[in-house]
């Protein structure tokens, strides 16, 4: 009657070690899940951004940017060179408000991407048009942050 008394209570023992043991290896896998999607997503901004890196760290993107905020024409190659940097800087701000969103990033990044939004899209009427020509490359979440900060500036 003991031995079984005591084999009963060592199979409650080995069944609640079981247990216990799926449900950390349950949370370890979210937990590790959670860092795939955030290694992916930062994977997928460093590969935009080194493959677009030679255009936008030119010694050509201060002058046009300046003449962009200073509301001059652009030649089509600047255009496209302002397009290509103006994808890339958007890349970047969307994988910094997705990582945001997953606690990732500190409470001041939407304040920042929102000045962002402000001054580099909202800022002149050639961000505004670009923004509207490429915002379907972004997440919705990005698109309504973006659309929301710049509103009362179109």
């Amino acid at each position: 009657m003991k031995a079984g008394r005591i084999n009963s209570w060592l199979s409650l023992g080995a069944n609640l070690g079981v247990v216990l043991g799926l449900i950390l290896l349950i949370l370890e896998i979210r937990q590790n899940t959670e860092m795939m999607r955030a290694q992916i997503n930062q994977s997928r901004t460093d590969t935009a951004i080194s493959y677009l890196q030679a255009v936008y760290n030119s010694e050509f993107m201060p002058e046009i940017i300046d003449r962009v905020h200073g509301g001059e024409e652009l030649s089509a190659l600047e255009l496209i060179r302002y397009q290509t940097y103006f994808r890339a800087a958007n890349r970047s701000q969307d994988n910094n408000l997705w990582q945001y969103n997953q606690g990732f990033l500190g409470e001041n990044m939407p304040r920042s991407i929102r000045g962002y939004a402000r001054n580099f899209i909202g800022g002149s009427p050639l961000g505004i048009a670009t923004w509207d020509g490429q915002k379907s490359s972004y997440t919705d979440e990005y698109v309504a942050f973006v659309e929301d900060a710049i509103a009362d500036m179109r």
